[in-house]
């Protein structure tokens, strides 16, 4: 590959690691190359001058990493599509890989490594950011339909990079909801070639779309042929929650550490669980090591902050509460526009108000401040369980013990079947009344939707669907949108006004529906487990940037 003219910048804060990086890159053709001994210099560089390859040090003495270089200048969007980016590093921990993976570099290098392997790793990384270019253009440019359309082009002709090509195809078509053609896909790709990615791919498409019990059949041969595919036990245990199979879905949680031992994702999914779940102790103790492996993470998830905080104050440990809760105050203070790690401030900030002792005329505004916010589409399942836990450890503290009608709007929203209803009420267990409470809203929505459907079966769907319609803009409870949704389908024969009726109820579904609130654990901007990093659908779309010439 012809690299005359070609430029590099080489970001390392050892001299003679420079000094010998650009003799390499100089033998291998580019014609300049810049160095930069610090990120923020080498941050400058690029927002000056563009660059076909960035060969950057993981680790800086005076703070700072390549990972972080790359998160920022990828958030940022000042680093384009072709310029390739490689991390150098001392060491391969899980840890790194894994921060290496969420951040898509290009390539990842240890140290020692001879000439050839740099040589080798920018060959491969120009040949598949060409390939793949008119794609990620037509990501860039919000063209998803023709990305897609690309991407099967691709497959069909088994041209450069198919099966790449292929698997973004499937991962855009399930990311924009288009479940069935996505499973198609992803089938398809397993047919052609078996990879144990493309089979998970079929049983994440049948878990978003609505279908639990399938995704456990497809999950089981092929965690059966592939024992240590640990994404395989993340997506069975999603697939356990939605059916209320808590204990199981612990177990495979487990499984999937037992994988992966060093896995802080893991450790903190697994230990939120058990946290919601009641067991304190095992919740505490996994939450406690993942912040003890990487604190600094990208990988860390700061809900881990919010329920080691709850656990600490439910044992009376004033100490720890305060070491969690300034923790979550300085990343708030860091990202004043991030709504779910605000959230988590302000539940935690109820707890710090009890431990300080203002109890009155403070705590009441900021219980207020909360109940005013319950009601918006982003206050998910996380959020209410967060909330109801700490109403539980205050109320059992004999504090706020007055907020049965805040604890009612978030059961008559969030329980939406049996087993969400249980727990919602095991995040609330330190109270039992309000557990209880949680536990007969989910009966109280089973039996007021059943009465409806009885209506509408008898002939009176009109009224059926308003009284459904009522229900659903009174407690946003999303079985309440979905049976609304599913009875204007069934007999929009005999309901004037069908299309009007059908944009009102699509948008409540938007905004409320089963796909917007199903059970999650960890930060959901993250990657799912099995799946690949499309940052044009997974962020806002920035400028597309020029490719460089091959």
């Amino acid at each position: 590959m012809d690299l005359f003219g070609a430029t590099a910048l080489i970001v390392d804060s050892n001299p003679a690691s420079r000094m010998t990086l650009a003799g390499q890159l100089r033998a291998y053709g580019f014609a300049s190359i810049s160095q930069a001994s610090r990120i923020t210099d080498a941050r400058r560089e690029i927002e000056r001058h563009p660059f076909d390859l960035v060969v950057c040090s993981d680790a800086f003495p005076r703070g700072g990493s390549g990972q972080a270089l790359l998160d920022d200048l990828r958030r940022s969007g000042l680093l384009p599509y072709g310029t390739i980016f490689i991390l150098i590093t001392d060491e391969a921990t899980y840890l790194k890989v894994v921060e290496a993976a969420e951040s898509s570099v290009d390539s990842y290098i240890v140290r020692p490594y001879a000439a050839a392997t740099l040589y080798d790793r920018i060959e491969q990384a120009r040949r598949r950011k060409t390939a793949l270019w008119d794609i990620h253009r037509a990501l860039e440019e919000r063209r998803y339909d023709d990305a897609v359309e690309l991407c099967l082009q691709r497959f069909a002709a088994r041209g450069p990079q198919w099966l790449t090509a292929a698997r973004w195809g499937a991962e855009i078509l399930l990311r924009l909801g288009r479940f069935g053609q996505a499973q198609a896909l992803f089938q398809s790709i397993w047919d052609a070639d078996p990879q144990p990615w493309a089979l998970l791919g079929v049983a994440r498409c049948q878990l978003d779309s609505g279908s639990p019990a399938a995704a456990l059949d497809t999950l089981r041969p092929l965690i059966d042929a592939n024992p240590d595919y640990a994404d395989a036990y993340d997506v069975r245990g999603r697939a356990q929650m939605e059916l209320g199979q808590f204990e199981n879905a612990l177990e495979s949680l487990e499984q999937a550490l037992r994988v992966t031992p060093l896995a802080i994702g893991r450790q903190q999914r697994l230990g939120m669980l058990a946290f919601f779940l009641g067991n304190r102790d095992k919740a505490v103790e996994l939450l406690q090591r993942a912040a003890e492996l990487g604190l600094d993470s990208k990988m860390f998830d700061a809900e881990s902050l919010v329920l080691l905080a709850i656990a600490a104050h439910e044992r009376g440990d004033a100490e720890a509460f305060e070491r969690q809760a300034g923790e979550l105050r300085k990343r708030a203070r860091a990202a004043p526009d991030d709504a779910r790690l605000q959230r988590f401030v302000q539940c935690v900030e109820l707890l710090a108000l009890a431990v300080r002792g203002e109890t009155g005329a403070p705590l009441a505004t900021a219980l207020t401040a909360i109940a005013q916010g319950v009601d918006a589409p982003d206050f998910d399942m996380e959020a209410a369980c967060n909330l109801l836990a700490v109403l539980a450890a205050l109320a059992h503290r004999g504090i706020a013990t007055d907020q049965a009608p805040l604890v009612q709007r978030l059961g008559l929203r969030f329980a939406t079947s049996k087993a969400m209803g249980e727990l919602l009420a095991s995040a609330a267990s330190h109270h039992t009344r309000y557990a209880e409470q949680l536990r007969q809203c989910e009966t109280t929505m089973v039996q007021r939707i059943e009465q409806v459907l009885r209506r509408a079966s008898e002939g009176e769907a009109v009224l059926a669907l308003a009284e459904l319609y009522a229900l659903a803009q009174e407690t946003h409870n999303a079985r309440a949108v979905e049976t609304a949704w599913l009875v204007l389908q069934r007999y929009a024969q005999d309901i004037p006004n069908a299309s009007s009726w059908s944009e009102r109820v699509q948008a409540l579904r938007q905004a409320y529906g089963t796909a917007r609130h199903r059970p999650a654990l960890g930060d959901p901007r993250l990657r799912p487990a099995g799946g690949v990093n499309l940052g044009a659908v997974d962020r806002a779309a920035s400028e597309p940037a020029a490719m460089p010439a091959p």
